[in-house]
């Protein structure tokens, strides 16, 4: 969809060809082609062409296709829903214009410059066909009633009810919108900006070469706008992080979290508002690592402050079972780190992890108690658990949990 229609008559004006093809008794014509805005199929009852007068024909339609740069597209003429015995179209070896009755299938070539509405015309007693366009606009300067200048990112859109979205405009123009050509018909506007209220005008009435214009004011329907929000788990922490698309300097924030989505209810994390601008942060302590929380980040002391969320922050992932890691680094000197976890079958059972030798004695062992499941690093260091009696070679680690035993191979390089 093209931001803008410009006002332009293919080839600088109309473009036409005549010939003799069908006989003088025509009760319909439809326009038939192989581009968006013009149907293929020749049964269908939006083809028919409006008489508008004797011997005249004529087909408003939509072309959202063509652009830069420009198309070439197929158009067809049918007579009562027939094709004659002779056919028509562009030869491009005689030049722009030229009939070519050996043309197969029947169809003319034809360039549009510019997506948007066309008048396609036949006259089904000389035969000749041409394309202009609609001289109708509409146009629209928007400005925010407390900035009093056009706000950073309007977005303004013209519709119709026949045809659905006409054009948008998302780029900030001087020194206004305009949309041009247009046809007759019932329009709207829309306008929108970030932290204003989106205003519609409604029930336009163009006529054929009317021209129209609206002020449309914005206002603000907030000091804040939270342009995004990201959150970061380790362990039982949670890390919000979250910034603001405008000036919020001297705006605070108050954190709600729950554990499910719904606002009501939430408990307020935070005692005092959290300061920043544009970057905010805010470290909440889980009570369980591995449960889903969800969080509102709310402007503080704002009853109709602005609310964003929920912001769902996912729980760790819980081994369903127990494992003994391989020990980082492997060869060690002069300490190991060794992972494992409990699993939640095991959870909550006796913990032990010991040290042997490659013949069987034992060098250490060490009592956890009981652990809950979840991931756990067990450090061993025997250059002091063992005061560095121990030399290099090949060592065990077992762990055990409950009444399950793990081991690994483990080699210690002085």
């Amino acid at each position: 969809m093209l931001k803008i229609f410009k006002h332009i008559l293919l080839a600088s004006g109309l473009v036409c060809f005549a010939f003799n093809l069908f006989g003088d008794t025509v009760s319909s014509i439809q326009l038939v082609g192989n581009f968006s805005g013009i149907t293929c199929d020749p049964d269908d009852p939006g083809n028919n062409m409006t008489s508008i007068g004797d011997s005249e024909w004529v087909k408003l339609r939509f072309i959202d296709e063509p652009g830069a740069p420009p198309d070439t597209i197929d158009f067809k003429f049918t007579m009562n829903g027939e094709y004659g015995e002779e056919h028509w179209g562009w030869s491009f070896e005689h030049g722009w214009g030229i009939a070519d009755l050996a043309w197969n299938p029947p169809n003319i070539v034809a360039v549009l410059p510019d997506s948007g509405y066309y008048y396609f015309h036949f006259n089904d007693t000389s035969y000749v066909y041409s394309l202009n366009r609609p001289s109708g606009e509409i146009s629209a300067s928007v400005i925010s009633k407390e900035l009093d200048e056009t706000p950073a990112g309007t977005i303004v859109t013209l519709m119709n009810s026949e045809d659905g979205i006409i054009g948008v405009f998302d780029e900030l123009p001087e020194p206004l919108y305009l949309f041009t050509p247009l046809p007759p018909a019932v329009y709207s506007i829309h306008a929108a900006a970030p932290a204003h209220s989106d205003t519609t005008i409604s029930n336009i009435n163009l006529i054929e070469g009317g021209s129209l214009h609206f002020e449309i004011t914005l206002y603000k329907n907030t000091a804040v706008t939270i342009s995004s929000a990201t959150y970061e788990r380790k362990d039982n922490e949670i890390i919000l992080s979250w910034s603001t698309g405008n000036d919020c300097a001297g705006i605070g924030f108050d954190i709600y979290r729950g554990e499910n989505s719904s606002y009501s209810g939430m408990e307020k994390r935070n005692l005092n508002p959290i300061y920043g601008e544009p970057e905010y942060g805010f470290l909440d302590t889980g009570e369980n690592r591995y449960a889903d929380y969800y969080y509102y980040i709310v402007e503080a002391d704002e009853i109709n402050g602005v609310k964003y969320g929920p912001i769902k922050a996912e729980g760790l992932i819980l081994d369903a079972r127990n494992s003994l890691g391989q020990n980082y680094p492997n060869p060690f000197n002069p300490s190991t780190a060794i992972p494992y976890s409990v699993g939640e079958i095991e959870g909550n059972q006796k913990v032990t992890i010991s040290f042997f030798d490659v013949s069987g004695k034992t060098i250490s062992t060490n009592e956890l108690g009981e652990k809950p499941a979840g991931n756990y690093t067990f450090i061993w260091n025997p250059s002091i658990s063992e005061k560095g009696k121990i030399p290099s070679g090949v060592y065990y680690c077992n762990l055990t949990i409950g009444k399950k035993r793990y081991s690994r191979k483990m080699i210690l390089l002085r």
